[in-house]
C-alpha cells in the first residue's frame, strides 16, 4: 500500500500543531480490536494530530492515522488516510488488513526492469 497524505484531510494551510498516540492497553474491553491488534502484534502507532483551523474563529482539527512503529514525526508517512474518528479508522484497518500486513511483512513491491542482453 502507498503511503497516504494525511493533508488531503486537513487544513487548507496545513499546520501541524501536535500529535499525540493513541494506546491500546487491555484486549478484553478494546471496542477497536483491530486497531489494538496491530499496535500490540504489530507495533503501529495511532495517532492522533491537531492542525490548525481553517479560520481564526473555528476550533483546531483532529484526525487520526496508523503508522508505522518508527514513525518519525512526519504526517504524511502515515499508512493510512487520515480520519476523524477512531470508528472510521477501524472500518478501514478491518477492510484493508491483508494489504497493510503484506506491506508491513513483505515491504511494498518494487517494479522490476526486464531488460534483455543482446
Amino acid at each position: 500500500m502507498p503511503e497516504h497524505n494525511t493533508h488531503n484531510h486537513s487544513p487548507h494551510n496545513k499546520t501541524l500543531l501536535g500529535s499525540r498516540e493513541l494506546r491500546f492497553h487491555n484486549r478484553q474491553e478494546s471496542i477497536y480490536p483491530n486497531l489494538m491488534r496491530f499496535c500490540l502484534d504489530f507495533k503501529f502507532k495511532v495517532l492522533q494530530l491537531l492542525f490548525n483551523a481553517p479560520t481564526l474563529t473555528a476550533a483546531p482539527i483532529k484526525v487520526v492515522v496508523m503508522t508505522r512503529a518508527d514513525y518519525s514525526g512526519d504526517p504524511s508517512s502515515a499508512i493510512t488516510p487520515a480520519f476523524a474518528d477512531l470508528d472510521q479508522l477501524e472500518r478501514y484497518v478491518t477492510d484493508n488488513q491483508v494489504d497493510i500486513l503484506h506491506d508491513y511483512l513483505f515491504g511494498v513491491d518494487e517494479p522490476t526492469e526486464t531488460g534483455t542482453a543482446g
